[in-house]
């Protein structure tokens, strides 16, 4: 005897559909509140002086949350030769406007408390958060355009720099 799809009762038959959709829905609204991340890895651990200025282009759909943005720099403690790391981050929206900050990726033993092991090794993760709450009110792409200063030659010992944009709750105002 053959059995198919059409023998189930039409109430199983919805309930099955109903949960794959709802399921489905769920999957897509959580995969929307983990935001962005901008990789940038750096050949042979070299932050070379031609990308002395990085650009981390991102897209926002949702204007109706603030967001932090982050970075995560990846460098290998035995090769970074540099106790700070002063950079200039500007964020350019869709319509051109720009703000930027400027910070300090710090490598001092004083300031470990804020860097966590990456993995195996001496690899090492430092994170630095340019803008805690920013308002990305224009749907569309933004550049993160990140300067770093430390001088006309290459830096040897960075593994990667990864952007993330992360949505938060919003306040009310």
């Amino acid at each position: 005897m053959r059995h198919t799809i059409f023998q189930f009762p039409p109430v199983a038959f919805i309930l099955f559909f109903s949960l794959v959709l709802v399921s489905i829905s769920c999957h897509n609204k959580n995969a929307g509140n983990e935001g962005v991340r901008v990789p940038h890895a750096f050949p042979n651990s070299n932050w070379s002086y031609e990308e002395q200025v990085l650009d981390l282009p991102f897209t926002i759909t949702d204007t109706t949350k603030d967001y932090s943005i982050e970075f995560v720099l990846n460098y290998d403690t035995a090769a970074n030769t540099l106790e700070q790391l002063p950079v200039t981050i500007t964020l350019i929206f869709p319509d051109g406007q720009e703000t930027y900050v400027t910070s300090l990726f710090d490598f001092t033993a004083g300031t470990h408390k804020g860097i966590m092991p990456a993995g195996s090794g001496s690899s090492r993760d430092i994170n630095l958060v340019a803008f805690p709450r920013k308002s990305l009110n224009q749907p569309g792409v933004y550049h993160i355009s990140f300067y770093r200063k430390a001088g006309k030659y290459d830096n040897y010992g960075f593994n990667s720099l990864t952007l993330k944009v992360l949505p938060l709750k919003r306040e009310r105002r």
